[in-house]
């Protein structure tokens, strides 16, 4: 009971000494335009450098990060595991479904873009002048997004998020990144609906 009182006011004292950290107590230097980025006449930015964001969101764009090496989230991967875990466990060995889960994992990882988790990222990247650039805010952020599928050129949007913002992976990109991306969600789909579909034992 103790315990629970004095975290509840060392979150109260938080809040109370909390400073939001805003586009215009950034040094201009390590911040600039996105070019071409603006929506509903506002203006979006993004740092210069990653190492220039502040750490506590750089702490979300890490695990954003993951996710998008991964094309899946823990909770995805965790599930892919547990069902293959239950393949070897049956009597005899599930052998199909075990090599149809491996299969679908590695194409996942392989050759699929999550395009929420490229929202998701984007959000995070692309901050407008009235954010908490020291947080991640999910309901800000849900309506940024909202935003950012309503832009007509959703090929520039990509393009630039996957070529010019993150230049990581040494790989050559797709030519026609819309499609690309459209063919991942598709696959996507596909892949989670076998995951998470339950054979039926009775027959």
């Amino acid at each position: 009971m103790i315990r629970k009182t004095f975290v509840k006011f060392i979150t109260w004292l938080y809040t109370l000494t909390y400073e939001p950290l805003q586009l215009d107590k950034i040094n201009s230097k390590l911040i600039r335009p996105v070019e071409g980025l603006v929506i509903d006449g506002i203006q979006y930015y993004e740092f210069v450098s990653l190492s220039d964001m502040p750490q506590e969101r750089f702490i979300h764009y890490l695990h954003l990060r993951q996710e998008m090496s991964l094309s899946m989230d823990r909770e995805l991967a965790n599930k892919y595991f547990e069902e293959m875990k239950a393949c070897l466990n049956n009597e005899p060995v599930d052998k199909a479904r075990l090599g149809a889960l491996l299969y679908t994992m590695q194409d996942t990882i392989n050759n699929c873009t999550p395009i929420e988790t490229l929202y998701n990222l984007a959000a995070m990247l692309y901050f407008d002048k009235n954010e908490d650039l020291k947080c991640f805010d999910q309901d800000y952020n849900t309506v940024k997004i909202a935003k950012f599928k309503k832009i007509k050129d959703q090929v520039f949007f990509f393009d630039r998020l996957l070529r010019k913002g993150f230049k990581t992976t040494g790989e050559q990109s797709p030519e026609d990144m819309l499609k690309y991306l459209r063919q991942s969600a598709v696959k996507l789909k596909a892949y989670r609906q076998m995951l998470f579909e339950k054979t039926d034992t009775t027959t």
